[in-house]
């Protein structure tokens, strides 16, 4: 069995001590280190996704008023077949219309 002096006992004590503050001032810094990468890392997940959702709101809406455009022409190219229709109807009854108007008031 090897005795050691106090001396030599306080002394590898120290010596530990040393290299447990030395190990643990290194650790803490490792671990900041790797929480401002995941910081980091989260913020640029976050934008991404921001980004991606934006550009994907924006080609849905888009597309929802190029539909809607393309219906709001059909419905205006129905309604402008179905007033010329009205109108092309009406010119052939308004002689007919007079007639009665006319009669109408002979009678009275």
């Amino acid at each position: 069995m090897i005795y050691l002096s106090k001396a030599e006992i306080l002394s590898r004590i120290l010596t530990a001590e040393a290299e447990a503050e030395s190990t643990l001032k290194k650790a803490t810094e490792k671990a900041q280190n790797i929480l401002s990468n995941a910081r980091s890392q989260a913020a640029e997940i976050i934008a991404e996704a921001r980004s991606s959702g934006q550009e994907s709101a924006r080609t849905i809406v888009e597309a929802a008023k190029s539909k809607a455009g393309e219906e709001a022409d059909a419905v205006s190219a129905d309604g402008d077949e179905k007033i010329i229709a009205i109108k092309n109807n009406s010119d052939s009854r308004r002689p007919d219309a007079v007639d009665v108007v006319l009669a109408s008031f002979m009678d009275e």
